[in-house]
């Protein structure tokens, strides 16, 4: 919407709101701040799950009336098969600016990168996007190489070229988007290589999904910010397994047996105030359908308790 005129006051403040931001090391002039609101939600898994469009139409009636600056998706969207393209459609009502993140689920089926960004109408595996006076940086944690077996979980040579230039060249906020995190054994696999450019170029915060976790860690002056699925989480024990809904369903969605689903979508909208240099995540709580992972016999060293809720927490921390 077009601006009003500023009041004398309202001028002041944000002068002031500018000076300090531009006393942060990598930070340039910003009228704004800078400041950034976006609305983030990862791994619906459309393919699992029975309600996948009820869930991200809850999440896109949020974001509009949270008047969120873009929205985002982390990963584990869905497969680029025709059964999906109605899924893809309740995404493709939003009218702002949305982004994608490629997840390890949306090859299933032996689908090709190339597929998938067709699909989704992506520019590349990886690329980057500014928004609210910050520079986004979204990879492709899928690449060839490592040593994990099954899905691959790695950053290659030339993204992580591309990454260095783009992070050495751009003098304002940084912010990373990746499916798999980047702290964490289950994630990136060389994802201590890529944190270290992070905290070199005083990269801000890194969301990621993946995990079906809660949690919240700093790193270098890097808040790496983990968000739990928008479903559910995943049960690979056998003793775990339990049919929750009614058996038409789980006939539909196989799968089904295997997840602690949660009741309501879960979604958050990020804050990213780079005058403060705070990071500040409004999230969500839903409740389990059926019994809770332990009491499935999902052992707790598997399934922390502590990162495993069906939640995303609310959360104020500091970076850089």
């Amino acid at each position: 919407m077009p601006s009003s005129p500023l009041s004398r006051r309202a001028f002041l403040g944000r002068a002031t709101a500018l000076g300090l931001a531009c006393a942060l090391p990598g930070c340039v002039p910003n009228p704004a701040g800078p400041r950034v609101r976006f609305g983030v939600i990862t791994d619906v898994h459309q393919d699992v799950v029975a309600d996948g469009p009820a869930r991200l139409a809850a999440f896109l009636a949020a974001m509009r009336a949270a008047e969120v600056d873009f929205i985002a998706q982390l990963g584990d969207f869905c497969v680029p098969h025709a059964r999906n393209r109605a899924f893809l459609e309740v995404w493709r009502s939003w009218t702002g600016p949305a982004y994608h993140v490629l997840g390890n689920h949306d090859f299933d089926g032996g689908y090709r990168p190339e597929q998938v960004r067709a699909f989704y109408g992506m520019p590349s595996s990886y690329y980057r996007f500014a928004a609210g006076g910050a520079d986004f940086f979204a990879l492709d944690g899928n690449e060839p190489g490592g040593k994990a077996k099954g899905y691959k979980r790695f950053i290659g040579p030339a993204q992580l070229a591309w990454l260095e230039a783009g992070l050495r060249t751009t003098p304002g906020p940084k912010v990373v988007l990746v499916h798999q995190p980047l702290d964490d054994p289950q994630g990136v696999e060389n994802g201590a290589e890529v944190r270290a450019l992070l905290e070199r170029h005083g990269v801000a915060a890194c969301l990621s999904g993946h995990l079906h976790q809660d949690y919240l860690r700093l790193l270098g002056g890097v808040a790496h910010l983990q968000l739990n699925s928008a479903s559910y989480h995943w049960l690979g024990e056998p003793a775990a397994a339990r049919e929750t809904l009614a058996p038409e369903v789980h006939r539909a969605h196989p799968s089904l047996r295997n997840v602690a689903l949660y009741r309501d979508p879960l979604w958050a909208v990020v804050t990213l105030d780079f005058a403060r240099a705070e990071l500040r995540v409004e999230g969500r709580a839903s409740a389990w359908i059926g019994p809770e992972p332990w009491a499935r016999g999902a052992p707790a060293a598997n399934h922390p308790p502590a990162r495993v809720r069906p939640a995303i927490s609310d959360r104020r921390a500091a970076f850089g």
